[in-house]
Order: C-alpha cells, then structure tokens, then sequence
C-alpha cells in the first residue's frame, strides 16, 4: 500500500485494507462526497462545453470524472479511518478493536 512516514494517531483496525474491504466501509459521508462531486462536475462540464454541439457530451465526460474522483477520495478517507490516519469512532466502535 505505501510506507507511512507518520504513526497513527487513532486506533488501527486493518494496516493493510484490501479493496473489498475499504469499499464496505463506506459511510454516509462517503457517499455524500461522491455524490457532490459528481453533481458539481455536471454543470461545470455544461458551462464548459461552449458550443450547443458540444455541451451534452461535455457535460457526460465531466460527470464521469467527478464520478471517479469522488470515488477515489472517498476510498481515500475510507482507507485512511481503517489505517489509524484519521478519525474512527464509528468503525472501531463497529468492528470493536
């Protein structure tokens, strides 16, 4: 996964997550950012179409990229609260470690 330069300043659930694993510990916030994300990417993708013929497409392919970038930061934070790297009342609370 990476060497960490840092310790952990909370409590450790899983030093080395597999996909499966970071993707089921999604919360709610989780899916909140990748919702905005990818609701914000759409008029962005719109506004910056320009031209009337290009503006659907335009606003498709910046969907998809707010899609995946608000995938990949909420894996990101979801990782990071199974690691010890942030914040994780709830998942020890939940897997009791």
């Amino acid at each position: 996964m990476g060497i960490f330069l840092d310790e952990p300043k909370y409590p450790v659930i899983e030093r080395n997550p597999t996909a499966a694993s970071t993707i089921s510990n999604f919360n709610f916030s989780d899916y909140v950012r990748i919702s905005a994300m990818t609701g914000v990417s759409l008029p962005v993708g719109f506004l910056a179409g320009g031209s009337v013929n290009i503006r659907g497409p335009s606003m498709y392919t910046a969907g998809i990229i707010g899609l995946m970038g608000g995938f990949m930061y909420a894996y990101q934070c979801s990782a990071g609260r199974l690691m010890g790297m942030f914040p994780n009342e709830e998942e020890v609370a939940r897997y009791k470690r």
